[in-house]
């Protein structure tokens, strides 16, 4: 699958702002972009029984996350909600390729505005640029502060008559 089809998988079960271009990218690190893979875990500390092993395009680790037994963590819908589900309740940390920043090459191929990594950890930086507001939510206020105003000069001017 491609990034384009990966991120609306995604936004379909959840993922919202630039988390969807990191869901993405860990997907594309995790699998490769393939909804088929499985990686059966063997060098994970304290083994892993067969069958428990990574699933789908988000590499779902059965033995970690048995709530997602019987599911058919193969079909990329399902893989992407069960990958929610954890983010949800782990956030990206829950991914290797997260914590070891692996999935950072993929964010280009992921994203479409580029993001910023931190030096130091290989993370994103939350864009905390505030989003410009709309037009129409300005208008409104621009003519209370108008009227506030021209409220504020008339009871001066009467209070300056008054005082004479």
């Amino acid at each position: 699958m491609n990034a384009s089809d990966i991120a609306a998988l995604a936004q379909n079960a959840g993922f919202s702002g630039s988390d969807v271009g990191v869901a993405v990218a860990i997907a594309l690190a995790e699998s490769s972009g393939n909804p088929g893979a499985y990686n059966p875990e063997p060098l994970a500390r304290g083994g892993t029984p067969p069958g428990q092993g990574s699933y789908g395009l988000w590499q779902i680790y059965l033995k970690m996350h048995p709530e997602f037994a019987g599911q058919n963590l193969y079909d990329p819908a399902t893989n992407a909600a069960a990958a929610y589900r954890v983010y949800q309740s782990s956030g990206f940390r829950a991914w290797t390729t997260y914590r070891d920043g692996t999935y950072a090459q993929y964010l280009p191929a992921a994203t479409q505005a580029p993001l910023t990594l931190d030096a130091a950890t290989g993370q994103p930086i939350p864009d905390l640029t505030p989003t410009p507001p709309d037009v129409m939510t300005i208008a409104p206020a621009r003519s209370q502060i108008l009227v506030l105003t021209a409220a504020g000069i008339g009871l001066y001017l009467l209070a300056d008559a008054l005082a004479d």
